[in-house]
């Protein structure tokens, strides 16, 4: 075989060499040629340059367009019975039928859980072994999937590209936009099976599991309080460095917590969202209702023992 160039050449000796001198930063894939890995790039970068003359989708490589064309050429000669997908290889095809016929022959060791696709098992092992690859350059935080780390680094570029059509909020994630769009409408589907709050997000109640566990697994390094979420020990921390990241845009008074400005913020809207039953008195916080229903308490039993004398 002959080469043009000299660089050419030494490229193609890289596949018989097996060297691959060109790293991604991001989840560590290597490649033999620069270009390659440009091109590997744009899928963590969330470039999509390529679209599709007929339907909307884009996508970031072009060989993943000219394999999407297919569907509308009609060049899938291999076609699911049961969902009408197509395919242009018949292992691609009979790999796809294992889904539908809820065949589930590679099983896991550990746990005994069942898979479809050999691949699916391989990935679902990581999590008994603990392996996580994939790597983020920007925090370092690993995934046990590329897909996973590829979703991650969007929170790094500040990409919000789904946008709630109500209150135009924007979020890195799709999955984070469903469950936003259920805040507006009141749909709260996870429930706690102790207690029965119910929540819009599954993370959410993931979190709220552990108040029942009773297991604090985050520990200041400090004190040695424990904590049973990972942000309440964050919120610790500032009672020992004194960081208070949440200022009032009124006063500038500043607070280790966001809760605690919203509620010191209501002081200067002038809300009094909380009444006494009694005197009909208004409060903007909760606690200050407390105490000054504590105050007529005092006084009836001041009252009371007057009567009595």
């Amino acid at each position: 075989m002959s080469f043009c160039q000299n660089t050419t050449l030494k490229d193609h000796k890289r596949i018989h060499t097996g060297e691959k001198p060109f790293s991604c930063s991001v989840c560590q894939m290597s490649f033999t040629q620069k270009s390659a890995l440009n091109r590997h790039m744009k899928i963590h970068l969330g470039l999509k340059e390529y679209c599709c003359d007929i339907c909307p989708q884009r996508f970031s490589m072009k060989q993943s367009l000219t394999r999407h064309m297919k569907i509308h050429s009609g060049l899938d000669k291999f076609t699911c019975t049961i969902c009408s997908k197509g395919f242009s290889h018949k292992t691609s095809l009979t790999r796809h039928e294992q889904v539908h016929s809820g065949q589930r022959e590679f099983c896991c060791d550990v746990c005994s859980k069942c898979f479809t696709l050999k691949h699916t098992l391989t990935r679902h092992m990581k999590i008994h072994t603990g392996e996580k690859p994939y790597s983020c350059s920007v925090c370092q935080m690993s995934f046990t999937r590329n897909t996973h780390l590829n979703r991650h680094m969007k929170t790094h570029s500040g990409l919000k590209e789904f946008s709630c059509r109500i209150c135009s909020k924007c979020f890195s994630r799709k999955g984070y936009l469903t469950d936003h769009m259920r805040i507006h409408a009141g749909e709260k589907p996870f429930s706690c099976s102790i207690c029965r709050a119910t929540f819009a997000e599954k993370r959410k109640l993931n979190r709220h599991m552990k108040i029942h566990s009773g297991l604090k697994e985050h520990c200041c390094n400090v004190c040695s309080k424990c904590f049973t979420l990972k942000h309440d020990l964050t919120e610790h921390m500032r009672i020992h460095t004194g960081e208070k990241p949440f200022s009032c845009s009124v006063c500038h008074m500043s607070f280790t917590q966001k809760t605690t400005l919203n509620r010191h913020a209501k002081i200067h809207s002038g809300f009094k969202e909380f009444s006494c039953s009694i005197c009909s008195k208004c409060f903007s916080r909760k606690d200050n209702l407390t105490e000054h229903i504590k105050l007529h308490s005092k006084e009836k039993r001041h009252l009371d023992s007057k009567s009595l004398q």
